[in-house]
């Protein structure tokens, strides 16, 4: 054999050694339904999530263990073997994950088809964290991760173990002693169709933020005059957990009940802030645009739910929609319904028993809207709290009725 004839021969090896290589990686997948008749089966392997800690408790796979795509050279202590099976949201931090654990000498990995993403799209079933109460000492900021919503005594708790106090009322007398007061107008768009979202340049959100002094490390308590309010303070709640904020909640009854809680009070002014040293990194768990929404309005397993006034869902547009009505397939619950006289939610039974009259179970993904995302961020944080799957839907009625109506069409009563 010849020079010549070596090189080709040569050539071929490698080639049908990278055809090999390709055959394999193709191979090493999933689909969705195998590993559902798997998990049922009792058979599955070890389903590693590689999401956030706040994605996974939101909602993931049954069984599955969760490890941060970045955190796992330094915990592949916790990987009891192979194979297993690997997904994220859409496939990019799986596919690093993958690169990671095999070359750590993981070889047998697996990549689930379309992720959680597509998952949900199936309507498979997912398992959450159970809700746990808010412990005491220093504990209790580890326990806020999906707790929204909390007492005026555990945000006393909070605000005395650094906690910072965003308060949402314009026009205030009195504030509580180092309550900085916020406008969720701060965070979002001029223009009057696109000012419900929330800005879409994460430098200038985070610079904003930071000017609050909104830290990682330390929680945010947020609150409002609930019987005279918008859900601002659920707004700013719902804002925060959906730019990467895992310990941001707002408080039950708001001023009212933490004056009764005793936490102390000052002039009208508001306190400035030093600068703190959050990051915007966005989790869209909670969130939904306009298109998404559309694209799912025939999803049975979707509950769609108006949380303005009845005459806005009747057809009125009192608030700058460019047309009147509701969403299409869309149910009224008004989102004050869901407090007492006293400002304070009604008692937990009660929520739950008016959304299971509305056939709206823990299974159901819920989309919540108003006219700029207010008063549905309120219910969005409220619900959340009680265990449910709720995405936001921001623009709301201002973008929806400024869409072209064959497009975007409205029923009206």
């Amino acid at each position: 054999m010849n020079a010549s004839q070596v090189q080709k021969f040569l050539l071929v090896i490698y080639l049908c050694a990278q055809l090999a290589s390709c055959v394999a990686l193709a191979s090493d997948r999933i689909s969705q339904q195998e590993l559902v008749a798997q998990i049922e089966a009792g058979t599955a392997p070890l389903i590693l999530d590689v999401r956030t800690v706040e994605e996974y408790e939101a909602g993931h796979i049954p069984g599955a263990i969760n490890i941060h795509f970045r955190e796992l050279e330094e915990r592949l202590d916790e990987i009891p073997g192979e194979p297993l099976v690997v997904y994220c949201e859409r496939g990019i931090r799986a596919k690093i994950a993958e690169r990671t654990l095999r070359d750590a000498g993981i070889s047998s990995v697996i990549h689930l088809e379309g992720d959680i993403s597509k998952w949900r799209q199936n309507n498979l079933p997912l398992e959450r964290k159970p809700l746990q109460p808010l412990s005491t000492g220093s504990q209790l900021p580890e326990s806020l991760t999906e707790r929204w919503v909390v007492s005026a005594p555990e945000a006393k708790q909070l605000i005395e173990q650094g906690a910072t106090l965003l308060d949402t009322r314009k026009l205030a007398l009195t504030r509580l002693r180092g309550a900085i007061y916020v406008n969720w107008k701060q965070f979002s768009p001029e223009d009057a169709v696109t000012r419900g979202q929330l800005l879409s340049q994460d430098d200038e959100l985070t610079q904003r933020l930071q000017s609050f002094g909104i830290s990682h490390d330390k929680p945010v308590v947020v609150f409002a005059n609930p019987p005279g309010g918008w859900g601002e303070d659920g707004r700013i709640v719902w804002m925060l957990r959906t730019l990467g904020h895992s310990q941001a909640v707002m408080v039950d009854g708001g001023f009212e009940a933490l004056l009764d809680a005793s936490v102390p009070v000052q002039s009208g002014h508001s306190q400035s802030a030093a600068p703190g040293d959050f990051v915007v990194a966005r989790n869209t768990t909670w969130e939904i645009k306009r298109d998404q929404l559309k694209a799912q309005l025939d999803d049975d397993n979707v509950v769609v739910i108006d949380t303005r006034e009845a005459r806005e869902f009747a057809g009125k547009t009192p608030y700058g929609e460019q047309r009147g009505g509701h969403v299409p397939g869309a149910i009224h619950l008004y989102f004050k319904d869901f407090l007492g006289q006293d400002g304070r939610l009604l008692p937990t039974n009660e929520i739950y028993q008016r959304l299971e009259t509305a056939d709206i179970t823990q299974d159901t993904q819920i989309v919540v809207y108003c006219t700029g995302g207010i008063r549905s961020g309120w219910l969005a944080s409220v619900l959340v709290t009680l265990g449910y799957s709720v995405k936001n839907y921001a623009g709301s009625m201002w973008e929806w009725s400024a869409a072209p109506a064959d497009s975007y069409p409205l029923e009206r009563l």
